[in-house]
């Protein structure tokens, strides 16, 4: 059953769309949106946490739109996990760790910094006194305070190195909610999420379940994001995006200006469609099958 779920969502700034058309699910096992930045990922959170009201289409919270939902109920079942910056440097850790919770509930701030690996002796120092691996459990038991069923999580561990990352991906992986992660990481989709949704000038080019979508990308962006990831030694990626000449607005597909696949029959928009015998597997692209029998 759906957490959340966005039903052709178009959403913008103004009188601007830069999500169109959306239709996906937040379900059981974390869901991952995958994109560069500006392709709609932080945009489509925001209208997920209730923060930005759709140009058509509508969110819904279980069965219900969110329009009409206790927004109060809501924020305590779905918190963001936002980056360690996002915490007041004025504050000390105890303080916004309770920032959420009624007065008479503040004596489990202990117990909420241990539940996220950080000494309860924390809570008396300021953000700048903790290392970034630290601040970032922070933010993570703020959000755990008021016991939600679902974390939206932007980009939680991009400004970590890599094995505190590692720490906070295992500490993510153990905690009983649900996660909506938004990266542009492929490894940390992979560890967090069962399924995942790559989208690319705001539109959804590819989705479903994260360890087939990684491993055998359908759509040209898709790999693209895959083999840009660091490796040591090794052949080349087969495919390679070109450079950006154009913002490839207009008709047909957004990413035929970067697609090294690209043929006439781009310059019609692709709608997204089944991926015959990959369960699961939607994908916007005409050359789908193409680009799953490149090496």
């Amino acid at each position: 059953m759906s957490l959340l779920r966005a039903e052709a969502v178009t959403l913008g700034y103004g009188r601007t769309p830069v999500v169109h058309d959306v239709t996906l699910d937040i379900t059981e096992g974390g869901v991952g949106l995958i994109g560069e930045s500006g392709s709609g990922k932080t945009t489509l959170a925001r209208a997920f946490l209730g923060l930005l009201t759709p140009m058509s289409g509508n969110i819904l919270y279980g069965d219900r739109n969110l329009k009409k939902v206790d927004m109060k109920r809501f924020r305590a079942d779905v918190q963001p996990v936002f980056q360690a910056e996002s915490l007041d440097p004025r504050m000390r850790v105890g303080s916004s760790v309770a920032e959420a919770l009624p007065r008479s509930a503040r004596h489990r701030v202990p117990g909420l910094l241990e539940q996220v690996g950080l000494d309860p002796a924390l809570a008396s120092r300021r953000p700048h006194q903790l290392s970034g691996g630290q601040r970032q459990r922070v933010v993570i038991a703020r959000a755990l305070a008021v016991g939600p069923k679902l974390l939206i999580l932007d980009e939680p561990t991009s400004a970590l190195d890599v094995t505190v990352q590692a720490r906070i991906l295992d500490l993510l992986a153990g905690l009983p909610a649900e996660r909506l992660l938004i990266t542009h990481d492929l490894a940390v989709v992979g560890k967090l999420c069962r399924t995942s949704h790559v989208l690319f000038a705001g539109r959804v080019v590819e989705s479903g379940p994260t360890a087939g979508l990684l491993e055998r990308p359908a759509h040209p962006y898709t790999r693209a994001l895959r083999d840009a990831v660091p490796r040591l030694g090794g052949e080349p990626p087969a495919l390679r995006a070109r450079p950006v000449t154009d913002e490839g607005t207009g008709t047909g597909c957004a990413f035929r200006p970067r697609c090294p696949m690209a043929v006439a029959e781009c310059e019609r928009a692709p709608a997204l469609r089944d991926l015959a015998g990959h369960d699961g597997r939607r994908v916007a692209c005409h050359r789908a099958e193409d680009v799953l029998r490149e090496p």
